[in-house]
């Protein structure tokens, strides 16, 4: 199993994909790929020197600068287009912002070809949701994608965010690069649209188009001949979450605090232009689980190098 990150070789990751790392490291995971498009050079050696890691970097043609995830699929299909060997592999696929409470029990998690397991993200991917934002919505989604809407509807539930993924190929990560760019301007062109349409339902807020490139990826699945399936291995908790989720589960994803957070919880916002390791975190609350990635932080702080 290959773990496996794709994003830009700026700053804004070095420092997270170093809590990363040295979380997986602290695991015994040897096995780690990291994609890149290129900027700054000295990032992928770095990874290379500190923690082995194979590191891929592609220059960034990626055609959609204004949709930031979009960068995911486009390394992907890059690294698959010019390392066709490695469409024979298995992966675990994560975003820099994950660290791990203890691995997932692989042997509990289907071993299938045709089987991709990943996280429960029902509550803001699936249907329910997404009929929520607007009558017809979902059926025009399809169309963008080239997906029939029963195949969508019959999904038991919306999986997403972390994945295992069994020998993908490069036509498929193709497909969902250009999707999620279609997708997303999709939504853009007709969010006031929906405004205007649902203005007489209390507190509408339009779909949140930010993650166009979960749906691409989901929703191609199905026409690539992959069964999308949940795993309890796979749930996660997040930042908000009181502590008690921690030990819940076995993931956690550095997301949800917002900026009038920052003055409670770890806010990785103010983290752009510089890594954390040398800032005061102690006014992060303990009872919730920002805390437990502070926690890493500060060991990752301890490990030589960390500049």
């Amino acid at each position: 199993m290959i773990f496996i990150m794709a994003q830009p070789a700026i700053q804004r990751f070095k420092w997270e994909l170093d809590v990363c790392l040295n979380n997986l490291k602290s695991h015994g995971v040897e096995d780690i790929i990291l994609l890149f498009t290129q900027y700054d050079n000295s990032i992928p050696k770095y990874f290379e020197k500190k923690y082995g890691a194979k590191c891929f970097v592609y220059r960034d043609n990626n055609t959609s600068k204004q949709y930031i995830p979009s960068v995911k699929p486009y390394l992907w299909w890059q690294f698959l287009k010019n390392n066709p060997e490695y469409e024979k592999e298995n992966y675990f696929y994560m975003d820099a912002d994950v660290i791990f409470r203890e691995l997932p029990d692989f042997s509990k998690i289907p071993n299938d070809v045709n089987l991709w397991v990943a996280s429960d993200c029902d509550g803001y991917l699936g249907t329910r949701y997404i009929d929520s934002k607007g009558k017809h919505l979902l059926e025009e989604m399809c169309k963008v994608i080239g997906v029939e809407e029963s195949k969508i509807r019959s999904l038991d539930k919306a999986v997403g965010a972390q994945w295992i993924m069994h020998k993908p190929s490069c036509e498929y990560w193709e497909k969902v690069y250009f999707d999620c760019i279609k997708l997303y301007k999709w939504f853009c062109t007709n969010e006031l649209r929906y405004i205007r349409e649902n203005r007489q339902v209390n507190n509408y807020t339009p779909i949140q188009k930010w993650t166009a490139e979960m749906w691409a990826q989901l929703w191609n699945c199905l026409l690539f001949g992959i069964i999308p399936t949940i795993s309890s291995e796979l749930d996660f908790c997040w930042a908000t979450d009181d502590i008690k989720r921690w030990n819940e589960t076995k993931i956690y994803h550095n997301a949800g605090v917002t900026p009038d957070m920052h003055d409670r919880l770890f806010f990785k916002g103010q983290y752009v232009n510089k890594a954390p390791f040398k800032d005061n975190l102690n006014f992060v609350d303990k009872s919730k689980c920002s805390y437990k990635y502070v926690e890493q932080i500060l060991k990752t702080s301890k490990s030589e190098p960390c500049i």
